[in-house]
């Protein structure tokens, strides 16, 4: 992950281009996985003593600076570490009013910035999002729903930097890498609508499970009663820059060059995976797992796919990536690794999982059914009874997923 290590990836953008606005003293703050790491590169540029304010990043996380503060919080589900980090990061833009603003974005930011709206509670606020992840939503959709319910996102932290210079610096892990869904965008006009987070949430038909204060603020909205997010064109985002300064291209890049090194050849894909898993994967395979036909070629590919829960097992999308192809590779002499970059694969201590032509034989003689573990979304328990879950711990990082799949002579 060293393409797109969080600190190196500050370093280099602010060492290229200083914030808008030369000052003797910088206020920080930021949310996500990456939040961190992020930090320290500004540390390094800018100097320990002319940095201040704090960073709200997730368990697992955190890393030791000087000018300024770490406050870990829940991720995926948010909790009420993260409602204090939040009221401690906005009463820093309002008691630091003179200060440039320096707000580091990166996946993982819209569960750890948490300011549920008036009369929402830290419960309504978790009810919802439980539901989101498991309906099968993309994060745009998810998000949208999340802005229309908090006091930060969408925009929000732009209504309390009150308008003075303001610069994000954003780690993508969304598809398209649009800066208004990446965290919700807190600091980032948003184009969507109280009336459109209605329609996704109906779509699901989620609009009657929700709890009801959460309906309400929606339906205030719909009618005009509540204010909307920060519209694009909102005088409270002039003056203010955004910079993508990680993707998940730069990791595809840098995985293209391993393999050259290695001695295979790269094959990227053209388009991010997206969509549901299951799907994804045996498309994945048909296309670009099946030419590999044991040559030294490595595919390569991104993106972020998304898990209708079905049943009550224990997994995260990568694991279900790598379960869904357990029967497709039994033909094939390829190996796959499907993994996120950030080192955490849902709700579980593995990054994702290995799969290759020996997999099926070796679970069926163990008694393990690919298919049944498929349908109860029971991917972590039948890769950890194989030996085959990938661990690298968190990265500090987060630019979706990547799949990497080499041709494997038959006689290996």
């Amino acid at each position: 992950m060293t393409a797109v290590e969080p600190a190196a990836l500050v370093e280099r953008h602010l060492q290229q281009q200083q914030p808008q606005t030369a000052t003797d003293r910088y206020l920080v703050v930021g949310a996500g996985k990456a939040a961190a790491r992020m930090a320290r590169g500004c540390e390094v540029v800018l100097g320990e003593r002319r940095v201040h304010g704090l960073v709200i990043v997730a368990d697992g996380c955190e890393c030791s600076l000087t000018g300024l503060q770490v406050h870990p919080a829940g991720h995926p589900l948010p909790d009420e570490r993260g409602m204090i980090g939040t009221e401690r990061l906005c009463r820093a833009l309002e008691v630091n009013e003179s200060d440039p603003v320096i707000c580091l974005i990166s996946g993982g930011a819209s569960s750890l910035l948490v300011a549920p709206s008036p009369p929402l509670t830290l419960t309504d606020k978790m009810a919802v999002h439980r539901l989101l992840l498991a309906c099968g939503a993309d994060i745009q959709r998810v998000n949208t729903v999340r802005k229309h319910l908090s006091a930060v996102k969408g925009g929000g932290l732009l209504r309390r930097a009150r308008a003075r210079p303001l610069t994000t610096l954003v780690i993508s892990d969304v598809v398209g890498n649009d800066p208004s869904v990446i965290g919700s965008g807190p600091t980032i006009p948003d184009p969507s609508t109280f009336a459109e987070a209605v329609e996704i949430l109906a779509h699901y038909e989620l609009l009657d499970l929700i709890p009801t204060p959460a309906r309400g603020v929606l339906e205030s909205g719909v009618a005009g009663l509540v204010p909307e997010t920060v519209q694009p064109g909102d005088p409270t985002s002039h003056g203010t820059e955004t910079y993508i300064i990680g993707s998940n291209e730069l990791a595809l890049a840098a995985a293209a060059t391993a393999a050259r090194r290695l001695g295979y050849e790269p094959l990227i894909a053209p388009t991010p995976l997206t969509g549901d898993t299951t799907s994804a994967a045996l498309h994945w395979a048909r296309h670009a797992c099946r030419p590999l036909g044991g040559q030294r070629r490595c595919a390569i590919a991104g993106g972020e796919t998304t898990v209708t829960v079905r049943g009550e097992g224990i997994g995260g999308r990568n694991q279900e990536f790598a379960l869904a192809l357990v029967a497709t590779l039994a033909r094939l002499d390829v190996a796959v690794l499907s993994a996120g970059t950030d080192g955490i694969d849902g709700p579980t201590d593995a990054a994702g999982a290995f799969v290759d032509s020996h997999t099926n034989a070796r679970a069926l003689e163990m008694g393990l059914d690919p298919r049944e573990a498929l349908s109860r979304n029971d991917s972590y328990p039948f890769f950890d009874r194989l030996g085959d879950l990938f661990r690298s711990g968190p990265t500090g990082t987060n630019v979706m997923d990547l799949k990497l799949a080499i041709g494997v002579p038959s006689s290996a």
